[in-house]
């Protein structure tokens, strides 16, 4: 109700915001938007064929790329304004929104200007690409400086947004630009638009959702009593705490965009499309799991600031990334062959289709440190994800160029399995709070052995279509069997607890 949407009662006291609501209100709205997107993929490969889907691929990365510099900001948004609020402190609430509004305002601006500046650079070094190829993705760069600008204000009023509690609102405007930008991109597409045609559609789609976004907070602070105010100290943390987040996504984002840039300049443009339609396919699960965990980050926060034990929503969300990661990987690897007909027209070769079942496990295997990414964010370890993350995005891009130039596609897309390194951020999440790593364990032992007998399952039933379709389904009753008579369940202790160390 409007009434509910513009309370901050959430914070005042009581048990507070549900980890597992705010996960399913994600998760709603996330299977929807990523269902847009995956069906967006044949359409636009139909209408802009393989080899121009590849030239959009590698300029929606950069965009991608660019827009994560905001990262750092929105993050720190989530959780310093969550703590503030948590202990009723509107005075530095009000110096929290300060550094962050002013921040994000200069930001948005040094990074559409660099863009601009810059997208002839990039697009130079793509031998594999022919001439027209690369002047049509520098040009198209260029116009992507103002959407990233756009986007970079967009997300920070999302941190906002989150810390108070409002997924419902920010799922409901997500969603929105999700069918806003992808089905104009097919429209567009269809009536003949290229690469920088579909570009402007992405700035109007952003543009839009930014003014919305601009009500939606305005709505949520008016009246409340915060007062613009700017304070050294304070600003010192923040932008601290933000460089060393920025530095942790920075790694994810490498792994996830930079990719794209060393499949085209040493495979060109057709193998690009295939390797983009089958990552960008993949790419989701990580999406789905991940957003589905990322309330933990303002919930984790609010129990650490108030000394409340978090193994509960640490299981919880532990539980549900697995179950969103594990049942996509296992979907996208039984029934590989049949999703690249459906959704990649183009690439269903059967070395196509042996690239989508290797990505899938790798995706699959490797969100599953979202819980230990955002407990360490929630608890003070943003350099630990920092570390690990580039460390393992530089371990990914280097396999991903050797087995590029050895092996092809089925080599960079093997070259993915770099990034399994972040499985660190498990451990060193659960260590920040005290959880041992045998409890984990236990609470992955079913979701893990789930995996293990679709693997043989997928291999052994190949070219039996009926036969995998019914072992999917029966698989994914039994798995969200599991998950609901476990988040039923309220257990009295757990082995492997112990005090929560500090940092």
């Amino acid at each position: 109700m409007p009434g509910d949407i513009l309370s901050l009662d959430g914070f005042r006291g009581g048990r507070g915001p549900s980890l597992l609501r705010n996960g399913l209100y994600n998760v709603g709205a996330g299977t929807v938007r990523g269902a847009v997107g995956l069906l967006t993929i044949p359409f636009l490969i139909r209408f802009l064929g393989i080899r121009e889907y590849g030239v959009w691929s590698l300029v929606y990365a950069v965009f991608a790329l660019m827009t994560m510099s905001e990262a750092g900001i929105s993050v720190a948004a989530s959780v310093f304004l969550s703590k503030d609020l948590a202990k009723d402190d509107f005075s530095e609430a009000g110096r929290t929104l300060t550094f962050i509004l002013i921040s994000v305002v200069l930001l948005s601006a040094a990074v559409g200007l660099l863009l601009w500046i810059a997208a002839p650079m990039i697009v130079r070094p793509l031998a594999a690409f022919e001439s027209g190829e690369r002047a049509d993705a520098g040009r198209a760069l260029q116009i992507a400086s103002f959407a990233v600008s756009f986007f970079i204000l967009q997300r920070t009023l999302v941190g906002v947004e989150q810390a108070l509690d409002r997924y419902a609102a920010i799922n409901v405007l997500e969603l929105c630009q999700s069918l806003l930008a992808n089905v104009g991109l097919v429209v567009v597409a269809w009536l003949g638009g290229r690469t920088i045609e579909l570009m402007e559609w992405q700035i109007f789609a952003c543009a839009l959702l930014l003014v919305a976004h601009c009500c939606v907070v305005f709505g949520l602070l008016r009246n409340k009593g915060l007062v613009v105010e700017w304070n050294w100290s304070k600003a010192r943390r923040i932008f601290r705490y933000s460089l060393a987040t920025w530095t942790a996504t920075l790694g994810s984002a490498a792994f996830a965009q930079c990719d794209r840039f060393i499949v085209g300049g040493v495979l060109g443009a057709p193998v690009l499309g295939i390797y983009s339609a089958i990552t960008n396919m993949t790419s989701k699960i990580n999406s789905f799991s991940a957003t589905a965990v990322q309330p933990l980050v303002p919930s984790l926060s609010r129990d650490v600031a108030r000394d409340v034990p978090a193994q509960g929503r640490i299981r919880q969300a532990t539980h549900l990334n697995a179950l969103i990661a594990i049942e996509a990987g296992i979907f996208l690897y039984v029934l590989a062959d049949w999703v690249m007909q459906v959704l990649a027209p183009g690439a269903t070769a059967r070395n196509d289709i042996l690239g989508l079942q290797i990505a899938a496990v790798i995706y699959a295997l490797y969100s599953l440190s979202a819980p230990g990414f955002y407990i360490l964010f929630s608890v003070g370890g943003v350099r630990i994800n920092a570390i690990v993350t580039l460390s393992s995005s530089v371990v990914s891009l280097v396999l991903i160029l050797v087995g590029a130039r050895r092996f092809g596609l089925l080599g960079a897309l093997a070259g993915n399995a770099g990034y399994l390194g972040t499985f660190f951020l498990v451990t060193a999440g659960l260590r920040k709070v005290g959880i041992s790593l045998n409890c984990y364990l236990n609470w992955m032992a079913f979701p893990l052995l789930c995996l293990a007998i679709a693997l043989i399952v997928g291999t052994m039933l190949h070219g039996h279509l009926l036969w995998r379709v019914v072992f999917v389904i029966v698989q994914s009753a039994l798995f969200l069997l599991w998950f609901l008579h476990d988040q039923g369940k309220a257990p009295q202790t757990e082995f492997g607890l112990r005090r929560p160390s500090e940092g």
